[in-house]
């Protein structure tokens, strides 16, 4: 390996012989995944000197374009599935709230809506009334029977405290354990989306506080 060294200024005579060195040691791997790198992120500001020196300086750009690379949208849920998206809301100072739910099936067809009012509380609040009440419209539907249930949140604490992945507050035990039991008991696939996904429940729960 040796230390690679190039004329400072691109398209500029040398200014007495004067190199710049731009790339610490050649290294074949390292510089395979820079050339991919500027070919894939044309518009990235490195160049592919950096990229060979410290490929970590791509890490930043490639995960905001994953990020960014997919418009966000509500998909509709396999054949023999509906998909039930709930959302809670509280006014700003917690005195009411309202909740929100949609269930839609494979094509997309809304089946049922459900736009209520709640009591006061904090916000995480609503949203574990919203994700019960859904479960338990889709769990009492004699006519959802035949049907496995995917349930979309795009509230993160509480999706957490349900799927067990982090401590509950002793407050919220009751609720949480009520819809954990439904869902277990009804295979639901429960998830996290964000909340562009969601902003069909976020109005009917928005409505809800009237």
């Amino acid at each position: 390996m040796g230390l690679i060294l190039k004329a400072k200024g691109q398209n500029q005579p040398l200014e007495n012989n004067r190199l710049e060195p731009v790339l610490m040691f050649h290294n074949p791997t390292a510089t395979r995944i820079a050339l991919w790198f500027k070919a894939k992120f044309l518009d990235s500001l490195y160049f592919v000197d950096d990229l060979i020196a410290d490929p970590s300086v791509g890490d930043g750009l490639s995960a905001s374009k994953r990020r960014f690379s997919k418009q966000q949208v509500w998909e509709a849920p396999p054949i023999g599935f509906l998909k039930l998206n709930v959302d809670g809301a509280m006014v700003s100072n917690g005195s009411k709230g309202g909740i929100g739910g949609i269930v839609r099936n494979n094509l997309g067809v809304c089946l049922v809506t459900f736009s209520l009012p709640i009591g006061p509380g904090p916000p995480i609040m609503a949203e574990l009334e919203a994700i019960f009440h859904g479960l338990s419209v889709f769990s009492s539907n004699h006519g959802f029977k035949k049907f496995r249930l995917i349930l979309e949140t795009d509230c993160s604490v509480a999706f957490e405290w349900i799927s067990n992945s982090t401590p509950c507050p002793t407050a919220f035990e009751p609720l949480v354990r009520r819809c954990r039991d439904i869902i277990a008991s009804f295979s639901v696939v429960f998830r996290h989306v964000p909340r562009e996904i969601n902003m069909a429940a976020d109005s009917l729960a928005k409505e809800g506080i009237g």
